[in-house]
C-alpha cells in the first residue's frame, strides 16, 4: 500500500476537518502546488541613468492548489467536496512532513475539474493573503525578576530551608526563532503591585516597547506584535482598555529576529511584574 511522505488536512469554516492523505478509499492526492516560497514583488522606478532604482519589495500572496483523484463513489465524493469547501469561505490548511508541522489560513477560490473522464480529478484552489506558513509548535518563555527554584521531589529540614525562588538584579530570557523570517509575538504582562514606567527590550535587535501608564495589582496587559494583528490592551476589573495612546515615543512593535532574541525589562517595581512571551515561527515554504 502507498504511504505518503506527508500529511494534508483542511479545516473548513464550520470547524470540520477533512483528511486528504489518510482517505485513499475516497480520494488520492496527486499534486499540491504552492508549497514553496511565493514570488517576490520587486518595485522599481526609472531614473535619468541606465537601469532602474529600487523602491520596495514584498512577498506576494500564496496560492495553494490541491489536485485530488476521486475514488469509490465518485459522484458522492465530488458532492462531499462541494459541502466541505464552499466558495469564498475561509479554511485552514494543515501540512506535515518529516521536518515541519505547519498551517496556513486561506479562502476557497474555485473548485474545478473534468467530470467526463475515466479517472476524474478535482482541483481546489485556495488563496492565502498572508503568505507564510505558521508552525504548530509554540515558543513560550517567562520573564520576571524572580527565578524559580522549586523542584520535585523535595524534603525540607528545619535547619536547612529550601527557597522557592530568588529575586535577581537583572531579568533576562531568550527566545530562538528558527523560522525563515522574523515574526511577531504575543506578550502578556501580569501585574501584582502598583507599577509605572514599564519598558520591554529586545536587546538582540535594540527594539523596545514602553508604556507611560500607572498599573495596579491584578492588571493584565496584552501586546500583540504580529503582522496585521498589532494591538495593546489592558484588562482591569472585567473591562478591556486600549493603551495605544499611552505608547512611549520611539516604541517598536517588537519582532523576533532570526536566531537568538534576548529580552529584559525595566519598571518602577520590577518585582511586581511577570512577562510571558508566546510566538509561532513562520516559514516561506515546506
Amino acid at each position: 500500500m502507498f504511504v505518503p511522505l506527508f500529511s494534508l488536512r483542511i479545516q473548513n469554516t464550520k470547524g470540520e476537518t477533512f483528511e486528504l492523505t489518510n482517505n485513499t478509499v475516497n480520494y488520492v492526492v496527486t499534486d499540491v502546488s504552492g508549497l514553496l516560497r511565493p514570488a517576490s514583488d520587486i518595485r522599481t522606478s526609472s531614473g535619468a541613468g541606465d537601469g532602474e532604482m529600487f523602491n520596495s519589495a514584498r512577498i506576494q500572496k500564496r496560492n495553494i492548489v490541491i489536485t485530488l483523484r476521486l475514488m469509490g463513489d465518485i459522484e458522492a465524493n465530488r458532492q462531499q467536496l462541494y459541502r466541505m469547501f464552499p466558495a469564498k469561505t475561509v479554511c485552514t490548511v494543515f501540512y506535515k512532513n518529516r521536518n515541519r508541522n505547519v498551517r496556513i489560513e486561506g479562502y476557497v477560490e474555485v473548485m474545478d475539474g473534468s467530470i467526463f473522464t475515466e479517472q476524474e480529478e478535482i482541483q481546489i484552489s485556495i488563496i492565502c493573503p498572508k503568505p507564510y506558513f505558521e508552525s504548530l509548535d509554540v515558543l513560550r518563555e517567562e520573564l520576571s525578576k524572580s527565578t524559580k527554584l522549586f523542584e520535585f521531589p523535595f524534603s525540607i529540614e528545619v535547619n536547612n530551608p529550601i527557597p522557592f525562588s530568588e529575586i535577581g538584579s537583572l531579568s533576562l530570557c531568550m527566545l530562538v526563532n528558527s523560522g525563515d523570517v522574523p515574526c511577531g509575538c504575543i506578550i502578556t504582562v501580569e501585574i501584582s503591585a502598583e507599577v509605572q514606567n514599564l519598558n520591554i527590550y529586545n536587546t538582540s535587535t535594540q527594539q523596545f516597547f514602553g508604556l507611560d501608564y500607572t498599573f495596579q495589582a491584578d492588571d493584565v496587559i496584552t501586546l500583540n506584535t504580529k503582522q496585521g494583528e498589532k494591538s495593546i490592551s489592558l484588562f482591569r476589573n472585567g473591562e478591556t482598555i486600549n493603551l495605544l495612546d499611552y505608547m512611549k515615543n520611539g516604541s517598536s512593535w517588537i519582532q523576533l529576529a532570526l536566531g537568538a532574541n534576548e529580552f529584559t525589562f525595566t519598571a518602577s517595581d520590577t518585582g511586581g511584574v511577570k512577562i510571558l512571551f508566546s510566538a509561532t515561527e513562520l516559514y516561506g515554504g515546506v
